[in-house]
């Protein structure tokens, strides 16, 4: 690979993750509810989307930026938020940044791990990668509430253990699965197209400014 290219690939991932950046920021701004959707007692959330695709598209910067940006707008939104009993728990960066962290990072290693199986489709890379972290996402999240907070999770959730809660947010957590896989796999879809298209113009230019120098 040349240095030009490497250079051209460096600055498209820059570009990549400025927009998923901003896109992730303008999702989570406190008060919009733009990114996070209260139910009662559980919010769920599109805030994972941009991550996933940061790391199919950006590598691991990417994701590692637009995740721990969702996590800052996630105790954010829990510091000036009282729609449901769990937000203040999530004032505590253990239970809002560092699951969100984590999923990045679980999005950009199996992004990285299907991508080794041979003639994967990259959209099909994003899909399956985004539905698996996204599940991965909700475990960790409840998961650190019960490892970090037990005593005050306990007291928001009537008592009901980690198994239970996971098994009544199942529902909404496939639901962001699956929203995540198709929205991923329908932007990668689109991306490669468009890079096969304009990889076919420059080498016609290019084959075209040949004949004209012979």
């Amino acid at each position: 690979m040349s240095e030009m290219t490497l250079i051209h690939s460096r600055n498209k991932k820059i570009a990549v993750t400025g927009a998923l950046s901003a896109l992730t920021i303008l999702l989570g701004i406190p008060g919009l509810h733009l990114g996070y959707i209260q139910t009662g007692t559980i919010s769920f959330t599109i805030m994972h989307i941009p991550v996933v695709l940061a790391a199919a598209l950006a590598g691991l910067p990417g994701a590692a930026v637009t995740s721990l940006i969702f996590g800052l707008t996630s105790l954010m939104n829990a510091a000036v938020s009282t729609g449901s009993v769990l937000d203040p728990l999530f004032v505590n960066p253990l239970c809002s940044v560092l699951p969100r962290l984590a999923f990045g990072l679980c999005a950009y290693g199996l992004v990285t791990a299907i991508n080794m199986i041979p003639r994967c489709p990259r959209n099909i890379t994003a899909a399956a990668a985004a539905f698996i972290s996204s599940l991965a996402h909700t475990t960790a999240v409840i998961g650190s509430l019960y490892i970090f907070l037990r005593t005050q999770t306990l007291a928001a959730m009537g008592g009901q253990g980690f198994l239970v809660i996971m098994g009544i947010v199942l529902p909404g957590a496939l639901l962001e699965a699956a929203t995540a896989a198709l929205t991923a796999s329908a932007v990668v879809a689109a991306i490669v197209i468009e890079s096969g298209r304009r990889s076919k113009l420059a080498a016609q230019q290019s084959s075209f400014g040949a004949g004209d120098k012979e």
